[in-house]
């Protein structure tokens, strides 16, 4: 698995990612996303978590659309963290060029590796704005090693993707059936999608007693 798009954000303070996130979606020319509800991610950090994100860092790198209605997308090349531990995915985002439905899907391999099983899944969506989308989960969905994520776009195309050499992602015509869906369904192909997700992981105020040990080090004030 590539190391480099699974990405740790916080070992930083909650202000400061918040800030990076902001200046990150700014950097695009579509709309930047503007969250009604309380940020899961930012919230998540402020609780004293860990969050990780797993899949594509830039999310305006996409530059194709499949617009075949009905796709299940599953991506292989990048996956949660090994030694991840008490994992739960609390938010998804995703590069929207078209607002049709869309939601998330968290799979496993089963059946030595010859079917997929249904670990959680996000509400179906229709975007807000073209552009970047964040989209909090109503709960947490717990992931472990081998976790998969991927997406199911039932109507239309939504997210586009780019074609990078030696990226290897699994797609099927179809819904994904429950709880396991075959293998031998899915193609694959080289098209690395333009979405992650955001994964809290550690106990609460771990990282925030960190932040708190080195801000109190530069101060003198550690005892």
């Amino acid at each position: 698995m590539r190391a480099e798009s699974r990405t740790t954000i916080g070992r930083v303070g909650p202000t400061l990612v918040a800030v990076a996130l902001w200046i990150g979606a700014c950097g695009q020319t579509e709309e930047a996303p503007r969250p009604a509800r309380p940020d899961p991610v930012v919230a998540a950090l402020e609780q004293g978590f860990q969050v990780d994100t797993v899949g594509v860092r830039d999310l305006a790198r996409g530059d194709s659309l499949n617009r075949h209605a009905g796709l299940t997308i599953i991506e292989t090349t990048v996956g949660f963290d090994p030694a991840m531990r008490d994992g739960e995915v609390v938010a998804w985002e995703f590069r929207a060029v078209a607002l049709h439905p869309v939601k998330l899907l968290l799979v496993r391999y089963a059946a030595a590796e010859k079917s997929f099983e249904l670990v959680g899944e996000s509400p179906m969506v229709v975007p807000e704005r073209l552009g970047v989308n964040r989209v909090a989960l109503p709960e947490p969905i717990p992931v472990t090693r081998g976790t998969l994520f991927g997406i199911y776009q039932p109507e239309a195309g939504v997210i586009p993707y780019r074609q990078v050499r030696n990226w290897k992602t699994l797609i099927a015509a179809g819904a994904f059936q429950r709880p396991f869906t075959p293998r031998s369904l899915f193609s694959m192909y080289g098209w690395r999608y333009a979405a992650r997700v955001f994964c809290r992981h550690g106990e609460p105020g771990e990282t925030a007693a960190a932040v708190e040990a080195v801000e109190a080090d530069s101060t003198g004030d550690a005892p």
